[in-house]
């Protein structure tokens, strides 16, 4: 089977050298990787994704945001390329070891199409060894020592769910943190394609609306306790300086997601999105009331409604 794995990332090198370090060393398949650099003028990645080796990296001139960051990543692989599985990785993750050979096993032997990693953050540790909160600052967990790696502390915890056999490992019907460490199969875009970029700019409830679409189309997922990462906990929001800006977007796509349901997430009170009725976003801008997303036509519109209205 053949693997692309993608990441987005809007600055933090660090994090992101870190993330592709950790896919190096830990994965004993071939893999391709690709890179979104969703940032405009971020010319600390660029410089340092032209010298990477068998590295695919793709530059946005202007914000696009989120989730069409990941619908490039798509293309790539199922458009422009026939992978059999995509993992998508956070640029602020570190793979532990046997985590994405695990997740590749478990497609390769399974039925399941959708795999989703189990999170050990920041939080967590600092709680578990609390001598080690000495890297992480203050009330966002700022994290700025590279050379340390204090999230190897729990490499004995995660050498013993490794041990699990292949029944305990898998929690059957589990979807979550589907953008962190998770793999899809060819056939989850086939069913449902692309994220929707009303969550602009997004990492708000784009997850969530991927995987109420999951669930309505019957998607095989499960979680698998032997593919762990340590997360730092959303570094690109909590390490930037725009915090009353990400919150007026938090609530501007959690208003989103309500109008697309009918409710909340988990309580959706719809089957299909706006109720079942086509929904006017702006001029030249009707939005389905489909379940799939399998055209990128109104991308640009979308986006650029998004951005003057949010």
């Amino acid at each position: 089977m053949s693997t692309l794995i993608g990441i987005v990332t809007f600055g933090n090198l660090d994090f992101t050298k870190l993330a592709v370090r950790a896919i190096r060393e830990t994965v004993s398949e071939p893999v391709d990787i690709c890179i979104v650099v969703g940032k405009p003028d971020d010319h600390a990645t660029m410089d340092w994704a032209i010298t990477m080796p068998s590295l695919t990296w793709i530059v946005h001139e202007k914000n696009r945001g989120f989730p069409a960051s990941i619908n490039d990543i798509y293309d790539i692989a199922w458009q422009d390329w026939s992978y059999d599985n995509l993992i998508l990785v956070g640029n602020d993750v570190v793979a532990y070891p046997g985590a994405i050979d695990a997740m590749l096993a478990c497609a390769r032997e399974t039925h399941y199409e959708w795999i989703c990693a189990s999170q050990y953050d920041a939080a967590s540790l600092v709680r578990d060894y609390p001598w080690v909160g000495r890297y992480f600052e203050g009330e966002r967990m700022t994290y700025t020592d590279f050379a340390a790696r204090p999230w190897d502390l729990h490499l004995p915890r995660i050498e013993e769910l490794n041990q699990l056999d292949a029944a305990s490992a898998i929690e059957h019907g589990s979807i979550k943190d589907v953008r962190n460490l998770c793999l899809f199969k060819r056939s989850v875009f086939e069913k449902i394609g692309y994220a929707d970029v009303n969550f602009w700019p997004g990492g708000y409830f784009e997850d969530n609306d991927y995987c109420t679409r999951a669930r309505i189309a019957g998607i095989r997922a499960c979680g698998l306790r032997t593919a762990s990462y340590f997360h730092f906990w959303s570094r690109t929001i909590h390490q930037g300086p725009k915090g009353a800006e990400h919150h007026r977007q938090f609530r501007a796509n959690e208003q989103f997601y309500k109008t697309k349901w009918g409710g909340s997430f988990e309580k959706e009170q719809w089957s299909l999105p706006f109720g079942g009725q086509p929904h006017r976003l702006c001029d030249g801008v009707q939005l389905p009331a489909t379940n799939g997303i399998f055209s990128r036509e109104d991308e640009p519109r979308i986006i650029e409604y998004w951005a003057k209205a949010i």
